[in-house]
């Protein structure tokens, strides 16, 4: 780690401590005040208490920001956290979990957004990206995680886990990229930062690029969607350039685990004993408020505590004409068409209406049947490295002109948007 890594863990680890203080004191005083109070005896143990508190709060704070700063002190410069194998998921989930709450936009423990090639950050300038890729190809996709996650969660963990950017390379020849980025932020100012990184890369590809594919899973769907809309809106080039867009379990018409979140903030607001759990509820970070409702664009943030959030809604922005949106959902159901788990659990996370935007009764996407597929007895998770989404990615990004897969052409698509009653 790096001695500024460290100070910030201090800090961080301070900030908590006062919380969790906080919070212990102030449950500690609801339930005195539901004792019929004696004065004198209710106002000396109100005064006592509250002395102690910030005595321990004081303490607590000021011995974890010298620990910190002390450790810094002796610490050589090490490999920052975020480049370490186990150092990665951490700093990627608590960022995800807290945003700019546990790591300042500009702080060390901040993930930055970078396009990244085996495991490392990719400069993007035409020497850094030729060292990268010898034979670089015109082909070009782009992977793109989710929430509290990293580049690395692409990379299969078990021996049926299957790698897409293997599968990619080998059969159709694409050249693969990933994307690192802070999932805490809005997901609409990601959106944007991932749309200037397309550009640059677009500018500096060797020999350009002639087929671009952006692949998302979860909130990375959503990432990619709303990186599409930048670039449209700015008129960049690599819109130009883009062919597909495959969205792996992306909440579309928004997240049910948020709602819940949402109620049950709301709900535990109401008593003064409870309240404190309301309070690190709201905690939770802007890119997690995003997933409720879907949002793509800075138009609309979801209020921290809404007691009836309920209701799939989505962003309606309209696909891009002459891209190809394909999307796979999943349900832990071994029958897709099972009401009881595929409808209302899904895959856990994300139900396989909110995945293919096929509620009724809202402003839906309109896919071609073809380019929406189901997934019985899969998590959310395994859609990360799963032989059927491989076997799906295989029939939608092969080379224009390639004989077609068994079940299909894969290659018709209506953009739009259509009310549904």
């Amino acid at each position: 780690m790096t001695p500024a890594e460290l100070r910030a863990l201090g800090e961080a680890a301070a900030r908590a401590f006062t919380g969790v203080v906080d919070h212990v004191e102030s449950v500690h005083e609801a339930v005195a005040n539901r004792t019929p109070p004696v004065p004198v005896v209710a106002r000396a143990q109100r005064d006592t208490a509250r002395a102690v508190y910030s005595i321990v709060g004081a303490v607590g704070d000021a011995a974890l920001r010298i620990a910190g700063q002390a450790a810094a002190l002796v610490a050589a410069d090490g490999v920052a956290l975020r480049e370490q194998r186990l150092g990665a998921p951490a700093v990627g989930a608590l960022n995800g979990a807290f945003g700019e709450r546990f790591a300042p936009a500009d702080g060390p423990l901040a993930v930055p957004m970078t396009l990244r090639h085996d495991g490392r950050d990719l400069p993007l300038d035409p020497e850094a990206l030729r060292r990268a890729f010898p034979v670089a190809s015109g082909r070009v996709a782009v992977l793109v995680h989710g929430l509290g996650m990293t580049d690395d969660a692409w990379s299969p963990r078990h021996p049926r886990h299957v790698a897409y950017a293997d599968v990619l390379r080998r059969d159709f020849g694409f050249s693969v990229l990933t994307v690192r980025y802070n999932t805490g932020r809005r997901i609409a100012a990601n959106g944007v930062e991932l749309a200037s990184l397309l550009e640059r890369l677009s500018a500096a590809w060797p020999d350009g690029i002639r087929d671009l594919s952006l692949i998302g899973h979860s909130m990375g769907g959503l990432v990619c969607r709303s990186a599409t809309t930048v670039g449209a809106d700015s008129g960049h080039r690599w819109i130009g350039e883009l062919d597909h867009v495959v969205l792996l379990g992306s909440p579309l018409l928004g997240a049910s685990l948020e709602r819940a979140a949402a109620t049950a903030a709301s709900l535990l607001d109401r008593l003064p004993e409870s309240r404190f759990a309301s309070t690190l509820l709201n905690l939770r970070s802007d890119g997690v408020l995003d997933l409720r409702d879907g949002t793509l664009t800075d138009d609309h943030h979801p209020p921290r505590n809404d007691p009836w959030p309920w209701g799939e809604r989505g962003d309606a922005v309209p696909l891009l004409p002459g891209v190809g949106h394909h999307v796979v959902a999943a349900t832990l159901a071994r029958n897709p068409e099972a009401w009881w788990a595929a409808k209302l659990i899904g895959d856990l996370l994300v139900t396989p209406s909110s995945a293919s935007s096929a509620a009724r009764g809202v402003r839906r996407l309109l896919f071609e049947a073809d380019d929406v597929v189901t997934l019985g007895g899969l998590s959310h998770f395994d859609l990360l490295h799963h032989p059927d989404v491989a076997r799906q990615l295989r029939r939608w990004l092969r080379p224009r002109g390639a004989l077609p897969a068994a079940g299909g052409t894969g290659d018709g698509w209506v953009p739009g948007t259509v009310d549904v009653a």
